[in-house]
């Protein structure tokens, strides 16, 4: 069952590849069908082997010497539960995807890649190696530079694939010096063999490599620029990567290997995440464009998830992971479902306006019941309301920081409490002037809900964003799904978070009945990190940039020029041999000959006296010759 959801989305890719663009069709039905059946080979394997013993699969990759590369795969509950997750949320969105993408004319390359993206992200699940791991790492990120850049006639696609693709290749170079001293100092990529032992300084430095990669694929501080502007792509893929793949590889990864980090790398780890989630919380709470508003939310979302996992407390991160999974799959997919609804609308009315600006929407809710509907479920776990998913995993990543000592503890204590706060605010700002409020250029619009194809994936995930999918208990986070942990949060600090969620949420609707209210350009600019990376790329390029020019007028320019004055002279020089010497030869060759032909003609004037004259000549010189 593990093995098949692994490679069904590979077979889904090869057979998007290979049918004809004739029958493309076909793609549109064969793809969420083979994700459907991984979806299914998953749930079996994780009903039928949640808590059993882990496995180890080892298959021989290659030998290079006498050391010997193994492709091992290891089942655990961690490795069940993510694949699981991955395969359903890959298939809804395949599923959603036949709705949303009807009529592009890529279809086919984009189905081929959304299967090579979920058969990718799978890899990196089941890897226990490290080495393996990197490549269905670097997979994904090639996968998703597809993606990004599916709408090949948009410049600011193509601009955005491109920007993934760097700033991601420059955290893997902290995972590639990362191998590089795991295998100098243990000889082995095996997972399982390199998280045992005590903390030492190679394994700091290591670990620090490591996350580096990690900062780069989870869009952490400071290289999340590229997030934001990878909304360029399809809403189903945004879904899919800020939902199960590639955002929550790096995550994934942290918890995979947590006992590989040392003290020291868990407190850059909680740093990094605590910054991250301030950039992402306040810079989504002044975006226009509805999918960088959810872009910058997953941003922060992320770096709670690492504070988490700062903590010394993985379990909250995963627990997180698994329940951003749901709601934010769900709020991507609504906001695809406002953004389709739009565009046909326009299409019908003959309107133009960014379909993605709020503030181009509102008094949505009654056009758009059900996507409202699931929007607002969803919305409601993000922002951590009672009774709802999010809540309990963010319970459960404020009480493994509750539960540390030391100012340290306190200040990412207080940060926490802010993010939380500015949740609920931007989630809000984004439900009211989306579906409530007053009915702006929409307004006159003849805007129709989604078809049900697209529906029963954003139902399946408003479900999912209940309190349930976590816990019997929509106040214990340590529920059925994590009853091997005994960590409980304190009753005051369930209380005190609540009553502070929901005053928040009760002044959001005073602070945006009003309007849209004034955002800052810092803010809406992600605090300008885009512009500073753009201003040092520019002075450190600007000096090279002049010295390649220089070294093109000066030394290149002036190589051509002095070649082609050297031609030239040869050129000359070749003329006049060929003119003089060779023309001169040829000429003297044809003199000689032709003096020797009137000379040899002479002696056949046709006069008999002539002939007699040079016969006794002859004669007389061939006695001289032999009487001599």
């Amino acid at each position: 069952m593990v093995l098949l959801t692994l490679f069904l989305p590979l077979i889904s890719f090869a057979l998007s590849i290979i049918i004809s663009y004739r029958y493309a069709w076909i793609v549109s039905i064969s793809a969420p069908l083979f994700l459907l059946a991984s979806a299914v080979c998953a749930t079996i394997a994780l009903f039928s082997q949640w808590n059993a013993p882990d496995v180890l699969m080892k298959f021989n990759w290659f030998t290079l010497g006498k050391d010997v590369f193994s492709a091992d795969l290891l089942i655990s509950n961690l490795v069940l539960l993510m694949l699981f997750v991955v395969a359903l949320i890959s298939f809804l969105v395949h599923l959603y995807s036949v709705g949303y993408m009807a009529g592009d004319k890529n279809i086919k390359r984009y189905f081929a890649m959304l299967g090579f993206f979920t058969f990718s992200m799978q890899g990196i699940v089941l890897s226990d190696s490290l080495l393996v791991l990197f490549v269905f790492w670097e997979l994904v990120g090639f996968s998703s530079y597809l993606l990004i850049g599916h709408y090949s006639e948009s410049i600011n696609a193509g601009r955005a694939s491109k920007k993934a693709f760097i700033l991601n290749r420059i955290g893997d170079i902290g995972f590639l010096v990362c191998l590089m001293l795991v295998w100098s100092n243990q000889h082995s990529f095996n997972i399982i063999e390199i998280v045992g032992g005590e903390p030492s300084e190679w394994k700091t430095y290591a670990s620090l490599c490591l996350f580096f990669g990690v900062v780069g694929k989870s869009a952490q501080f400071p290289l999340f620029t590229w997030l934001p502007d990878a909304m360029e792509g399809p809403t189903p893929v945004s879904a899919l990567m800020h939902a199960a793949t590639m955002v929550a590889a790096g995550v994934y990864l942290v918890i995979k290997v947590f006992p590989f980090f040392t003290p020291v790398t868990l407190e850059v780890i909680t740093i990094i995440g605590l910054v991250t989630a301030l950039i992402g919380g306040f810079s989504a709470l002044a975006q226009f464009d509805i999918k960088k508003i959810l872009a910058y939310s997953t941003i922060s979302q992320l770096g709670l998830m690492l504070i988490g996992a700062g903590a010394s407390m993985p379990e909250a991160a995963l627990l997180h992971l698994l329940t951003h999974a749901f709601f934010k799959a769900c709020l991507f997919l609504g906001a695809g479902a406002v953004i389709h609804s739009l565009h046909q609308a326009q299409r019908q009315a003959h309107a133009h306006f960014d379909a993605q600006d709020i503030r181009c929407m509102g008094g949505l809710s009654k056009k758009l019941r059900w996507t409202f509907a699931t929007f607002v479920v969803s919305g409601a776990s993000l922002a951590g309301i009672p009774f709802f998913s999010g809540f309990l995993s963010k319970e459960a990543l404020l009480t493994s920081v509750w539960m540390q000592q030391g100012y340290f503890s306190a200040i990412v204590f207080l940060g926490f409490a802010i993010v939380s706060v500015l949740t609920v605010l931007y989630t809000y700002r984004l439900v009211y002037f989306v579906f409530l409020g007053e009915s702006r250029m929409v307004k006159e619009l003849p805007v129709t809900e989604i078809p049900l194809i697209m529906r029963i994936p954003l139902t399946i995930l408003a479900v999912g964003s209940f309190w349930f999918v976590v816990s019997w208990s929509p106040f214990d986070f340590s529920g059925w799904l994590f009853e091997y942990s005994k960590t409980r949060a304190p009753i005051e600090l369930t209380i005190g978070s609540s009553v502070i969620i929901l005053v928040t949420l009760f002044f959001s609707t005073k602070i945006y009945r009003s309007g849209v209210a004034h955002t800052s350009d810092v803010l809406r600019n992600g605090f300008y990190v885009d512009s500073f990376y753009n201003k040092v790329s520019l002075y450190a390029l600007t000096p090279i940039y002049r010295a390649t020019l220089f070294l093109d007028r000066k030394v290149i320019d002036g190589g051509i020029h002095f070649s082609v004055y050297a031609q030239v002279t040869f050129a000359h020089v070749v003329a006049w041999v060929d003119r003089q010497i060779v023309d001169g030869l040829v000429h003297l060759v044809a003199g000689v000959a032709s003096g020797i032909g009137s000379l040899i003609r002479s002696f056949q004037g046709g006069k008999i006296q002539h002939y007699v004259y040079w016969a006794v000549f002859a004669i007389i010189i061939f006695l001289i010759c032999v009487l001599k």
